[in-house]
């Protein structure tokens, strides 16, 4: 699937009139990618894009923050979206104040402290676990997935029904 392809299917769900005008002046990867976190509740509710359509960017679109099936340890990322199979552990420290969405059967260890704030969207059947010590902070939105934490964890179950 092309990036045209990807942006008629954004079209018939119903992206957004701010997305629209980006992606008409500027199909590329990096607007897609901007696209889903801008409008991550309309992104995630409808499951766009699809994983298998994921996989196709796979390595190009992990310098956007989109990781499909990736195994690693990133940390301190500001904004970052786990799909597929992906397994993580990952380091918030310090300062930092970061989004975060799990989705579909990704696994994720987190560890986050000091006076770090960390958001995070779980879906589907995602699993994190997640030890918040000292003045960090994590708030999660559960739509889906399992949760094991310590510490200052808030977690909202929560859906798309309105």
């Amino acid at each position: 699937m092309n990036l045209q392809e990807i942006y008629i299917q954004a079209k018939q769900i119903g992206l957004s009139r701010k997305c629209n005008e980006r992606m008409t002046s500027d199909l590329s990867i990096k607007n897609l990618c901007e696209m889903y976190f801008d409008g991550d509740d309309w992104s995630m509710e409808y499951d766009f894009p699809k994983v298998e359509v994921l996989r196709q960017f796979k390595g190009k679109s992990e310098v956007q923050g989109i990781f499909t099936d990736y195994v690693g340890m990133p940390n301190n990322l500001t904004r970052a979206a786990f799909f597929g199979n992906s397994d993580v552990k990952m380091i918030y420290n310090a300062f930092s104040v970061s989004q975060l969405v799990l989705r579909h059967e990704s696994k994720a260890k987190i560890s986050v402290s000091e006076n770090a704030i960390l958001i995070i969207n779980i879906l589907d059947n995602a699993e994190v676990d997640i030890e918040c010590i000292e003045n960090a902070r994590v708030e999660v939105f559960q739509y889906g997935g399992k949760i094991k934490s310590t510490g200052d964890v808030r977690i909202t179950k929560t859906s798309f029904k309105k």
